[in-house]
């Protein structure tokens, strides 16, 4: 997070690289492999932990960086034991290393002290219900970090919960399912922005939308997507499931349904794509995603759920970004707004690297130039307008390859509008889907 507000700009590269599982998507329980990973958090030095299962066996394993080898640290088989599992769906750390699992299929959350063999009850078993102390096939959680109190998605009652003890619990959010501004739809993910008052940002995942509530409200305020209405459009969103925020409370957005990380600026009405956007399991695709985190640098960390793998997305901006044109070169200012832009490549049939972006300090999301290197000492600069889309036909001189030239085609694609584009699914069902990733019904 510190890393994106050092950037003035920040631009994520097209590509992904594996970070825990297997780049082609291939299944497997074992250390170098994963199976349909349900959540992820980035840890100090920015190991990550990583959350799948294999009925009837659970597993927390951490991967280090520079290794894609995990070693479990939680290993637990099915149960109503303490040191057992019914079907999990997300956790939480806190600052002192503890975890926080929420077991969905036992209505509770347990907390596992570091190197521990069995969890402690924090939110207790009360069965499935209706009731303020009962939750019925709950998702997300967030666990305050000063207070421990454990916000809740509960998910089938349609509700956010607070619990402030392991019997007592107060209603947040949510009259019921629906699609008013006091109602949820199965909602997913949550977010709680403990530095503006825990304001509550809600992924309301059979809705559409991100519905954002403040701390005592009865009503949301829909924040992103279109109420009750799904799309692939950049101002729409299709089964949205997780989300965060940076400190200039941009939200990026896991937009599930398509595949995709949506970077919606805050008052926006539209978002910007910054990764995925089709299926698939190339380096620049996703497939069901889950879940996203920052790593200390800024990088999106993705958990890529159905492609069984960890995605890594690093940033390709720097704290003092100037353009690497030859005919100027300009300081990038944008009042300390976090931006995303993505460099589209139509036509090259060459890997590029960018190496520089230049951006309007009045209308930061348009480019006016870039700079991308070839291997062999070719270089491609581009100059845009701020029209919305241009493709600038560009000559290349390859002083490695001798005299000869070539043209390159390139497409920057510009969202000129102040905002920015960039998901584990409910699947509404008596019991509790044994699928990592759950779709919400329609009606």
């Amino acid at each position: 997070m510190s890393a994106l507000s050092n950037c003035s700009t920040t631009v994520w590269a097209l590509n992904a690289t594996t970070i825990a599982g297997s780049s082609d998507g291939i299944a497997g329980f074992n250390s170098t492999l994963l199976s349909a990973p349900l959540d992820i958090v980035v840890g100090t030095n920015d190991s990550i932990y990583v959350m799948d299962i294999v009925y009837p066996y659970f597993r927390i394993q951490i991967f280090y960086p520079g290794s894609q080898l995990g070693t479990v640290i939680i290993n637990a088989s099915y149960g109503t034991d303490l040191n057992q599992f019914s079907q999990v769906s997300a956790f939480s750390i806190d600052v002192n290393g503890n975890i926080y699992i929420l077991d969905t299929g036992n209505y509770r959350v347990t907390k596992w002290d570091p190197g521990a063999s069995t969890g402690i009850l924090v939110v207790d078993y009360n069965g499935s219900g209706s009731s303020l102390n009962q939750l019925n096939n709950p998702a997300s959680i967030f666990v305050e970090p000063n207070t421990s109190y454990i916000w809740i998605s509960d998910t089938y009652n349609h509700r956010i919960v607070k619990w402030i003890n392991t019997s007592t619990a107060m209603l947040i959010g949510g009259a019921g399912r629906g699609s008013q501004a006091n109602q949820f739809k199965y909602p997913y993910g949550l977010y709680v922005d403990t530095s503006d008052s825990n304001t509550l940002y809600v992924a309301d995942t059979g809705n559409n939308r991100i519905q954002k509530w403040l701390y005592g409200a009865s009503n949301g305020i829909t924040v992103a997507g279109q109420s009750a209405v799904g799309g692939s459009a950049l101002n729409q969103l299709s089964t949205p499931v997780t989300l965060i925020m940076d400190m200039n409370r941009a939200m990026y957005i896991v937009d599930s349904g398509n595949n995709r990380i949506i970077l919606w600026l805050l008052g926006a009405t539209s978002g910007i794509l910054i990764a995925g956007g089709t299926w698939g399991v190339s380096p620049s695709q996703l497939y069901n995603p889950g879940s996203v985190r920052f790593d200390s640098t800024g990088a999106l960390i993705v958990n890529d759920n159905s492609n069984n793998r960890i995605q890594r997305f690093p940033v390709l901006c720097s704290p003092d970004m100037t353009s690497s044109s030859s005919s100027s070169t300009t300081s990038v200012s944008t009042n300390s707004t976090s931006i995303a832009a993505t460099l589209q490549n139509t036509t090259t049939a060459v890997p590029l690297t960018t190496n520089g972006l230049t951006t309007s300090a009045n209308n930061p999301t348009t480019i006016l130039s870039a700079s991308t290197s070839i291997a062999n000492s070719v270089t491609v600069s581009a100059t845009v307008s701020t029209s919305p889309i241009i493709t600038p036909s560009t000559t290349v001189s390859a002083s490695a390859i001798g005299t000869s030239s070539a043209t390159v085609s390139t497409s920057a694609v510009v969202t000129p509008s102040p905002t920015v584009s960039t998901s584990s699914l409910i699947t509404p069902s008596p019991a509790v889907s044994t699928s990592p990733i759950v779709t919400p019904s329609t009606t």
